[in-house]
This record gives structure tokens, sequence and C-alpha cells, in this order.
């Protein structure tokens, strides 16, 4: 492993630990550093320029920017207590960063530079590559998106071909759910066999990181480095939504282009949310370059505006006829259920439990267990409403709400009554879709698994 010069300089520290806390003190000047033990993410052994000692690299707050950010930062340890080293340390760079074991391996760095409000670019500069250094990582490729089809295109002209040749694959995604959701659409969606299946480290980079929230990736700053050296591979688990013929991206630009792998009609693959009504069009409405500055507050304050329209009208009654498919019985026969209201305001199903950190859409859905649950609930007072949604935020608590159904389902279908288009647009991970007047779009469970996220264990 290369040598790297920690931001303490060369000095070395005697450390002991005290309560939940590191103490490092320099014998000869007595300085000392205090570091939490939770935010060390790992002790590597300094066995390449020294004949002994250890860095201990931590996490550390940065307030310096406008929005506080976490640094990675390196001390220089003579002979840390067994305790301590106890399940921190690193004697080897992980198989799946190391291509010295593995000539066959692609390891690639993909920085998404408009998730969120912009700062994967910084992660990369002051943490990954900080990390890399100090843990001897050396080839690797990295790729920054130009435009919102960047990541489809690197799935189909690098990532697809060489799990179709056999290729093992990890790739970092400095990115929001918007990142991932075009890995899972592009690898379901190609035509060509999935050989050996990537393995995806995420570093959430976006606005609402409801797959890293629902996952664990957001209880810790350090929990997706944690998650990089020490993760093991776990199946993604994915949805499939299909539509009428005439449906489309909002976008003038969609991030899975029309071009590549084109389908007579709309198929679109996600992992974490399907939704019509409220949620759709707030995200739909949200999608705006002044709305982004806001960041994950830009939800609520669309949903504001459709709750409570500026205009003074009334709030939307979204029109249209639901169908269920839940589990089959021991029979082994599913079953149909058509829901008897017709007006709705609130559709959702999804695969995880959070839409944003705190936000539990779903509280009864555990991290990749692969199932779909569904949430609906009726028009009411947009102030009703609010409280309701508000409860989520209180550990899921909404879904006892007498007014929401809250059910497991394999599959759903929406045929639509709505004459304004606008009534029709339907949210899968973020994109947008409208559909044709009287048209309809179903939702189903995947089996297949062809994509892997990295967790540590136990997740």
């Amino acid at each position: 492993m290369s040598e790297h010069t920690t931001p303490f300089g060369k000095t070395w520290f005697d450390c002991a630990t005290t309560g939940d806390c590191v103490e490092c003190v320099d014998a000869n000047t007595k300085s000392q550093i205090i570091v939490p033990i939770e935010d060390i993410l790992c002790i590597i052994p300094n066995n390449r320029r020294h004949a002994y000692g250890y860095t201990m690299l931590f996490i550390r707050k940065d307030d310096c920017f406008p929005n506080p950010t976490f640094n990675l930062e390196g001390v220089l340890l003579r002979s840390p207590p067994s305790t301590l080293l106890s399940g921190r340390l690193i004697s080897d760079i992980p198989s799946h960063l190391d291509h010295s074991r593995n000539r066959n391996l692609r390891l690639h760095v993909v920085i998404s530079t408009a998730s969120g409000t912009g700062t994967a670019n910084l992660y990369f500069n002051h943490t990954l590559q900080q990390l890399f250094d100090w843990i001897g990582v050396e080839q690797y490729e990295v790729h920054e998106t130009k435009s919102p089809q960047t990541i489809t295109e690197l799935c189909h002209s690098l990532f697809i071909p060489q799990a179709e040749a056999g290729a093992p694959q990890t790739i970092i995604l400095l990115s929001g759910d918007g990142g991932i959701c075009d890995i899972i659409d592009s690898f379901y969606g190609t035509k060509k066999s999935i050989c050996t299946m990537p393995s995806i480290v995420l570093i959430p980079e976006g606005t609402g990181n409801a797959l890293a929230s629902s996952i664990g990736l957001l209880a810790h700053p350090k929990a997706p480095l944690t998650a990089l050296l020490r993760g093991k591979p776990y199946p993604l688990p994915v949805f499939v939504s299909t539509f009428s013929d005439g449906a489309k991206y909002v976008q003038d630009d969609p991030a899975q282009s029309p071009s590549i792998d084109e389908h007579p009609s709309l198929t679109i693959y996600g992992g974490i949310v399907a939704s019509w009504g409220v949620h759709a069009s707030l995200v739909a409405d949200s999608d705006t370059v002044e709305y982004r500055k806001f960041g994950a507050d830009r939800f609520k304050m669309a949903a504001e505006k459709l709750l409570f329209p500026p205009d003074g009208s009334e709030t939307h009654e979204y029109s249209g006829t639901i169908t269920l498919i839940r589990k089959a019985d021991q029979h082994n026969i599913d079953h149909e259920e058509t829901l008897e209201h017709k007006k709705h305001m609130y559709v959702l199903a999804t695969l995880v439990s959070n839409l944003e950190k705190g936000f539990m859409i779903s509280p009864e859905s555990a991290a990749l267990d692969g199932s779909l649950r569904m949430l609906r609930f009726g028009p009411m007072e947009p102030q009703q409403a609010m409280a309701l949604l508000s409860a989520a935020y209180r550990n899921g608590q909404h879904v006892q709400y007498d007014e929401v159904m809250y059910s497991e389902i394999e599959e759903f279908k929406i045929d639509f009554h709505e004459a304004e288009k606008r009534w029709r647009r339907v949210c899968i991970d973020g994109r947008v879709v409208v559909v044709e007047d009287k048209g309809w779009m179903r939702v189903r469970k995947e089996r297949r698994r062809l994509v892997n996220i990295l967790l540590p264990e136990p997740m």
C-alpha cells in the first residue's frame, strides 16, 4: 500500500481508547487528537515505508463550505491496542478493488456532476481519491457525466459488454437515485446476456437518496465507504412497468434514449418507486433548475402548490381504476382485486422503505427484501393530506390512518380516466411519463436479478 502524508504531517501518535473516543497523543509535544470511535473508517498497516505502525482513517466534519461536508483524514499510530484494531484492520486491498488479484477486473468511478447540489466531484477529490491513495488502489477509470444520458451510454458502451463477456466489474457511483436507476433500466432492458453481474457501490449524492436511505447508507457519513471497503454483493430487487401505446417521457431528452434497444411500447425497469397522483405530480413539477436549488425541500414546496393551488381552485381528484394482484394462495392462485374507489389522491408502490432520510413511506419494507408494497389514499382536505404525509416522518405512522390502504402486492394496473394529460403523469424512479388518454400502466415484480449492490455484513 502506498504511503500518504496525513493532515497531521508525519507525526507519530500513541493512542488509547477512552469511553467512546480514541485519544491520540504526540509523546514529544503532548499535542492531542480526539477521534470518536464511530467516526473511524478503518486502520491500515504502514508495511511499505515503515517497519511498524498504522494509519487510522476517520471522517471529520468540515464547515468551510456553505453546506457541511465530511472529509477523510488520517493519523499515524505507533501501536494501537488490539481492541481498536479488531474489526477495523484492513491488511489487503479488498478483492473487488484489487486489479492485481484479477487482471480482468474493471473498476469504474462514475461522477454524476448534476446530482443533488453538485457535490459529487468534491467528494471524489477530497475523500474517495484520498482513500484510494491510502489503501493502494491505482487502476480505475473515472467517468464524469456530461448529460442526462451519460450513465445510460456508459452502460451500453462499457458496462453491459463487459458483463456479457463475463468480466467482473465494480462500479462506484457518486449519484442520486437517478444514476442507479439508469443502470437498472439499461441492464434489464438490453437484449444481451448478462454473464457476470456488476457490483455497484452507491455513494449518495442526490436530493432524495431513497435507495441509500433505505439500505442504511445515510446512517453515518462513513457508511458508503464502509460498504466500499467491506461490502458483500446483494442482488438488487427490481420491478418492470409497461404502458399502453403512446406513453412517452415528459422530458425532451430522457436519460433512457429511445434509440437503445427500442421497444414497440414503453417499458421501464425500476428499483424504487412507481407512483401516480400527488407524488408523481410533485416530482414532475419540482424537476426544474429553480426548484433543485432547494434540495429535498423542493418536494414539499411542490406538494403545497398541488394541495393548495395558487389560483384558489380545489385540489385535484385523480380518476382511474386500480387493479391489484396479490400473492398466490396455497393452491398457487393469484388473487385479483379491483378497487371500488375510482377517485384518488395518492397512489404509490415501492420496493424501499424511505423516499428520503426520515421520510418512511413503507415501514414494513426491509432492505432488499424484494417485497412490493402499495400505499393509496383517496381525496381529502389538503390540510388533512399534509398531516397524513407528515406522519411518514414519524417512523411511518401514516400507514395507521384509516384512510390509508397499505398492502403487499405482486403487481398492479391503473386504467386512467383523465382528459387532461397533466393528471396522467406517472413517476418511475424519478422519471416522469405521460400516458395517453384512456391508456394504462402496469407494474409487476421482476424475477430476474442482474445487478448487485455492495453492503456491509450484516445488512
